[in-house]
């Protein structure tokens, strides 16, 4: 798994969107930048888009679009967080099955995947907002997903928890991101696979062992579902990353 891992603006193919009525409830904590480390703006979120576009990581972006669009329903909403250039979002809208969501706490993210959509010609809503306090009416969505993000977040509980909130009865999230415990071997074979020139691949194999320091563990990632209102999920190790899935059980009859 390929991993750099962010008011309301809201635009869909370059078209900026009148705010919705309903929106998430005011919370109590308090506020913060939404993102640990840099923020991922101007020429930083240019490079990154580039790293993520070689043709090797698009392929894989159309591979993992259909698989977790295949078992929706017609129709479904499907939200990605923090989906930075927008590859896969622009892929799971390009299926035409599903309306799909974009989030990003960046703003040159959120003008780059506007920017994705018109080129491939799809509807996609782009919206700029933090990831722990989304501004999305409960119930919202059918699948939540959140690839090379997560570690990235200044508040990673309260994310989880709002995954949940917006996710409908037996909705599903998803989170794939760079596991702690990555070794420097497993990385050198991960940017391998990217197709990336010589200089671009140092500089990414760097970048990527800077990023483990602020990575999760696979038993982290369990510890942030048992304190979640989803109580449990599912942790596999994919490469250098980690797939955490979870599941919104309906309430009993």
């Amino acid at each position: 798994m390929a991993d750099l891992g962010r008011e309301g603006m809201a635009t869909t193919t370059g078209r900026t969107l009148a705010p919705r009525d309903a929106v998430a409830p005011t919370r109590s904590a308090p506020r913060s930048k939404g993102y640990r480390g840099i923020a991922m703006e101007g020429f930083i979120a240019r490079w990154y888009a580039r790293t993520r576009g070689t043709e090797s990581q698009l392929a894989g972006c159309r591979r993992e679009a259909a698989e977790w669009v295949e078992g929706l329903p017609r129709g479904a909403r499907v939200l990605e967080v923090a989906p930075g250039p927008g590859y896969l979002a622009v892929e799971m809208a390009r299926l035409g099955k599903v309306d799909v969501v974009a989030l990003d706490i960046s703003r040159t993210f959120v003008e780059m995947v506007a920017a994705n959509a018109r080129r491939a010609g799809v509807s996609l809503d782009v919206r700029q907002g933090d990831a722990s306090e989304l501004p999305f009416p409960d119930r919202s969505f059918d699948l939540v997903v959140c690839q090379a993000a997560f570690k990235n977040f200044s508040r990673p509980q309260a994310a989880v928890d709002e995954m949940y909130r917006v996710l409908r009865d037996g909705g599903e999230a998803r989170i794939q991101d760079m596991d702690r415990e990555a070794s420097d071997v497993a990385i050198r074979s991960e940017v391998r696979s990217m197709g990336l020139g010589r200089s671009r691949a140092f500089l990414t194999a760097r970048a990527l062992r800077s990023l483990r320091r602020r990575a999760y563990t696979a038993d982290q990632f369990r510890d942030f579902a048992r304190a979640s209102p989803f109580g449990n999920g599912r942790v596999e190790a994919q490469g250098i990353g980690l797939e955490v899935r979870l599941t919104k059980r309906p309430p009993p009859a």
